[in-house]
C-alpha cells in the first residue's frame, strides 16, 4: 500500500509490511553461489538488510557517517544501499570503472569510514592505494563466501554472521537509527561524471528521494502508466547513477514491485526474456544497439529485410491514427489501435503486426513501458518503436534532481521532446534558455564545495541545470544542449552537436560520432564506424582485411571491438556507406550546421582511454586533444 511522505527508510518497511511474502529480488543464483535460490521475499531481503545494518553498527558506523560502494548492479548492492541508509549513514556511490585516483578523491573528499566493493579486481586496484585514504577503516567485498587475509577486508557474509552475533546487542540501535532518520538528513553523494572537468558529490536528503518518488506515483498514475506491486523492473544501468537507481531500485522499494537484476549489460536481451519485466530505465545508446542488432539481421535475408519494410510502411501509416493534432502519440494499452483503422488498412496491419510481435517479444511478454533519458534519443527512433508496438518514454532529469523532472506521458507522448513538466517538479526557462528547476527531488548542494552550490542556484533559489531547452505550445520541453556543448562558430553562429549526432542514431554505419566547430568557420566531424557491422559485411562479401589489427576489450561484460587497422577503415563499401551517412544527416541541416569535412577513425571512443564518462558521455576537452592534428588537418583542407 503506497503511503506519501515517507523518509526511505520508512518506505522500506512500509513496502516490508504490506508485502512481506510477495518477491522483492530476483537473479541469477548462479553468480551469488546459489544464495536464497535466485529470490528474495520482502521479508527475506527486510531481514539480509537488517543483518548488514546491524553488522555496520558493530563495526562501529555513527550517524551520518558515508560509506562508499564501488561495485556492479547486484541484488548486495540494494542490501547495502538500504542498510547503509536505514542505519542513518550516507551511501556514496563509485562506479566500478573508475581508476585508483579517482576514487580515492571520492573516498577522501567524502571522508568515507567504510567501501564496499563488488569484485576481487576491485579489490586489487584500491588496495596498493589505501595508505592515500586515511579515513578508511574497512572494505567490505560484496560477496558471501570471499576470503581474504588481508587485515582491512572483510567478506559480505563475514558481515552479515557479525550482524548476527550482536543482533540482539544492536537490533534496538539499528531501528532506532532508521526510525529516526528526518527528511532532511543526507541520504546519499553522487558524484557527477563531469565532461569538462572532477565530479563534484551531490548531496540529495531523504526529502530529495520521497519528494520525488511522491511526484513520480502521482504522475505516472494520471499519465497512462501505473506504478504498483504487480510490476517487475530490469535493473542493468549502473546503480551508482541516479537514473537506475531512482528509476528502477527505488521505484520499486516504494510501489512493491519486483527488482530483477540482469547477469551483465551484455545479457540485457536474454534477461528480458527470462525475467520478463513489465518497465525498465534505458539510455538511447541502447534502443540503437537494439535497433541497429535487429537490422543487422535482415540485412542478412533480403527476403525478410523487404517484407519487413513493407509491414514497416504499413505500421507508420497506422501508427498516424494514434496520434492527435499536436503530433502525439497515445501508446498505452488500453488504446484500441485496429478498431480505428479503415478496413483495408485493418487487414494488412493485422498481418505486420505478428512481424512486430517478433521485436516485441525481445523486451519479453509482459513490457508495459520503457523510459529513456541521460540524453537525447532520436525522433525517427522511438517511432520506429512506437510503430512495432514498444512504448518508449523519453524523459529528463539530473542527478542533482534525483532523477526525472519533465517525462513523456504515456496517452500523449510527442517525439524529439522530452515531456511536460512531471513527477512534482517546477521548470522555468532562463532569458538564455537555460532551464531551471524547483521543487520535488532538488538536491542540497555539492559536498565541499559551497561556491559552486551557490552558483548552481538563481537568487530566487531555483536549480540551474545547465542545458538549453526550449517549450513548445503544449508546454512539452525539448532539450537543445548542454551550455558549455554548444558551438559558437567564428561566422557567429551557435550549433547544438546533440542535434547532429542525433541524426545519426539509426544509421547502421556509424558507432560514434565527435562533432568539432568551436571558434571555426565550419563543422567538422570524427567518426567511427559500427565495427561489428563491417566485420560481419566484409565477411560476408568476401572482402579481407588485417585481423590482426583488429582488437578487443571487455566493455560492460562484453567483448566489443575497440580498435582496427588502417585497411579496415580504407575499404571502399565502408567509406562509401559512411560518406551517404553523412549526406543523409546533411540533407537535415540548415547550411552552417552542415558537416563540411569528416574524418573516419580506427579507434573507438572509451572510458578507458578518458574520452567517456562512466554515462558514456563523450569527454570534449580529451578527445580535442587526442585527435588534435586530426582535427586541425581537417580544417586545412578545402571545404
Amino acid at each position: 500500500m503506497y503511503r506519501k511522505n515517507l523518509t526511505m527508510s520508512q518506505a522500506f518497511y512500509n513496502t516490508v509490511n504490506s508485502f512481506p511474502e510477495r518477491t522483492a529480488q530476483v537473479f541469477n543464483p548462479d553468480l551469488y553461489g546459489g544464495d536464497n535460490g535466485g529470490k528474495f521475499t520482502w521479508k527475506e531481503m527486510a531481514e539480509r538488510v537488517e543483518l548488514i545494518g546491524c553488522g555496520l553498527l558493530s563495526l562501529g558506523l555513527a550517524k551520518g557517517e558515508r560509506v562508499a560502494l564501488m561495485a556492479r548492479n547486484s541484488p548486495y548492492w540494494t542490501h547495502a544501499d538500504v542498510a547503509v541508509i536505514n542505519c542513518g549513514a550516507v551511501l556514496v556511490t563509485v562506479y566500478p570503472t573508475l581508476s585508483r585516483q579517482e576514487v580515492e578523491y571520492i573516498v577522501n573528499d567524502s571522508e568515507s569510514r567504510y567501501l564496499f566493493v563488488g569484485d576481487e579486481n576491485i579489490l586489487n586496484r584500491i588496495l596498493p592505494g589505501l595508505f592515500s585514504m586515511p579515513t578508511l577503516q574497512k572494505i567490505i567485498m560484496l560477496q558471501m563466501n570471499y576470503k581474504s587475509s588481508h587485515p582491512m577486508v572483510m567478506s559480505l557474509g563475514e558481515l552479515v554472521e557479525l550482524g548476527r552475533k550482536n543482533f540482539k546487542a544492536k537490533k534496538k540501535e539499528y531501528d532506532e537509527r532508521w526510525q529516526n532518520n528526518k527528511m532532511e538528513d543526507w541520504a546519499t553523494i553522487l558524484y557527477t561524471s563531469g565532461t569538462t572537468g572532477q565530479g563534484k558529490g551531490a548531496i540529495l536528503s531523504h526529502w530529495s528521494f520521497s519528494s520525488r518518488m511522491d511526484g513520480t506515483y502521482d504522475y505516472f498514475n494520471k499519465s497512462g502508466h501505473p506504478l504498483d506491486e504487480n510490476d517487475t523492473v530490469l535493473s542493468f544501468l549502473p546503480l551508482s547513477h541516479i537514473f537506475d537507481r531512482g528509476c528502477s531500485q527505488w521505484t520499486a522499494i516504494w510501489v512493491g514491485a519486483t527488482i530483477a537484476y540482469a547477469d551483465s549489460p551484455a545479457t540485457l536481451l536474454e534477461d528480458m526474456k527470462k525475467y520478463n519485466p513489465t518497465w525498465f530505465s534505458c539510455v538511447p545508446r541502447l534502443y540503437e544497439r537494439i535497433y541497429m542488432q535487429f537490422q543487422q539481421q535482415l540485412a542478412a535475408s533480403p527476403v525478410k529485410k523487404k517484407l519487413f519494410d513493407w509491414a514497416l510502411k504499413v505500421g507508420e501509416e497506422a501508427l498516424k491514427y494514434r496520434m492527435d493534432e499536436y503530433g502525439r502519440y497515445n501508446m498505452t494499452w488500453e488504446f484500441d489501435l485496429k478498431s480505428r483503422l479503415p478496413f483495408g488498412l485493418r487487414i494488412k496491419y493485422s498481418i505486420a503486426d505478428k512481424l512486430f510481435a517478433k521485436v516485441r517479444a525481445l523486451f519479453g511478454n509482459r513490457m508495459r513501458f520503457a523510459f529513456s533519458a541521460s540524453a537525447g534519443i532520436a525522433p525517427d527512433l522511438l517511432k520506429f518503436f512506437y510503430t512495432v508496438g514498444v512504448p518508449v518514454m523519453e524523459g529528463y532529469g539530473l542527478t542533482e534532481t534525483t532523477s526525472a523532472v519533465a517525462y513523456n506521458p504515456m496517452r500523449a507522448a510527442k517525439p524529439g521532446t522530452v515531456g511536460p513538466e512531471a513527477c512534482g517538479s517546477r521548470i522555468r526557462l532562463a532569458p538564455d534558455g537555460e532551464i531551471e528547476v524547483s521543487g520535488a527531488g532538488v538536491f542540497v548542494g555539492y559536498l565541499n564545495k559551497p561556491e559552486e552550490t551557490k552558483e548552481a542556484f538563481t537568487e530566487d533559489g531555483w536549480f540551474k541545470t545547465g542545458d538549453i531547452g526550449v517549450i513548445d505550445e503544449n508546454g512539452y520541453y525539448r532539450i537543445v544542449d548542454r551550455k558549455k556543448s554548444i558551438i559558437c562558430l567564428a561566422i557567429g553562429k551557435n550549433v547544438a552537436p546533440l542535434k547532429i549526432e542525433g541524426l545519426f542514431a539509426t544509421s547502421i554505419a556509424v558507432e560514434q560520432v565527435f562533432i568539432v566547430g568551436d571558434e571555426r568557420n565550419y563543422i567538422t566531424a570524427l567518426i567511427v564506424p559500427n565495427f561489428a557491422y563491417f566485420m560481419e559485411l566484409f565477411d560476408r562479401e568476401g572482402i579481407s582485411y588485417d585481423k590482426e589489427k583488429v582488437v578487443f576489450s571487455e566493455i560492460n561484460g562484453a567483448q566489443i571491438c575497440v580498435e582496427v587497422g588502417e585497411d579496415f577503415i580504407n575499404q571502399p563499401l565502408l567509406q562509401d556507406m559512411i560518406d551517404k551517412t553523412v549526406k543523409q544527416v546533411n540533407s537535415q541541416l540548415e547550411e552552417f550546421e552542415v558537416i563540411k569535412q569528416y574524418t573516419i577513425i580506427r579507434r573507438r571512443f572509451t572510458e578507458e582511454n578518458g574520452e567517456l564518462t562512466p554515462t558514456q558521455k563523450t569527454k570534449k576537452r580529451v578527445i580535442l586533444q587526442h585527435y588534435a592534428d586530426v582535427i586541425e588537418n581537417m580544417y586545412k583542407q578545402k571545404k
